[in-house]
């Protein structure tokens, strides 16, 4: 089972485990959601992802305790990734970093669309020479503006922004493009391939769940 971390304190169970049934959906992988505490507004800057570094690696150890034997972290800049790492002996998936590989199978020039004010460096790295630039949708600060009448059309606007630069694919740098289903209506409207990280992350972590799966099928 996949244990997935929300880095938004939410109270609505439905809500929490939104990301996860998008891959349970998706690819039969079984997953458990649990949100850290205390981070209204999730991750948005140097402070919050700091502060979300403890909550995420004791979620995560926790998590490992009630069975689950693989973790994901529920937010694109990939907080606390190596921390977690080296806490639990169990995979650790970073939507974001997850989000860059998959666009590099696909494409040689990659736009990344992000509410943070640069895109997050594990992703810039991954993306070398195939990074072409990051745009932020104008009046968006944290996950909740996003998902926002006004907080789509500015992301829509600033998805075009980058197809105008050359991307041939856009890495979703939030996961709160997750929650709004961005990535369909983007690739429908601009006609440009979108990459939705908590589909990566999934699709990463179903390869290694569905190897194990069959191995346990075969006896």
């Amino acid at each position: 089972m996949l244990g997935m971390i929300r880095v938004l304190t939410m109270q609505d169970e439905a809500a929490i485990g939104l990301h996860g049934r998008v891959i349970e959906q998706r690819y039969g992988l079984p997953v458990t959601s649990v949100c850290i505490p205390d981070q209204p507004n999730g991750i948005y800057d140097d402070i919050t992802d700091r502060e979300a570094v403890p909550k995420i690696v004791l979620a995560a150890q926790q998590l490992v305790q009630q069975g689950c034997t693989s973790i994901g972290i529920s937010c694109a800049a990939d907080p606390a990734l190596e921390e977690t790492r080296q806490a639990v002996a169990v995979p650790v998936y970073g939507p974001g970093s997850c989000a860059a590989h998959l666009a590099l199978t696909s494409a040689s020039r990659v736009g990344v669309l992000t509410i943070l004010a640069e895109a997050p460096p594990l992703i810039r790295h991954i993306l070398g020479e195939s990074y072409i630039g990051t745009e932020r949708p104008e009046g968006v600060r944290t996950t909740l503006d996003l998902n926002t009448p006004q907080g789509k059309e500015a992301a829509m606007a600033a998805a075009l922004r980058l197809q105008e630069k050359g991307a041939e694919v856009i890495v979703l740098a939030c996961t709160g493009f997750v929650t709004m289903n961005f990535a369909p209506e983007l690739e429908r409207t601009l006609g440009i391939r979108a990459i939705d990280p908590i589909v990566a992350l999934g699709a990463a972590a179903s390869i290694r769940w569905q190897s194990h799966h069959d191995e346990a099928q075969a006896g």
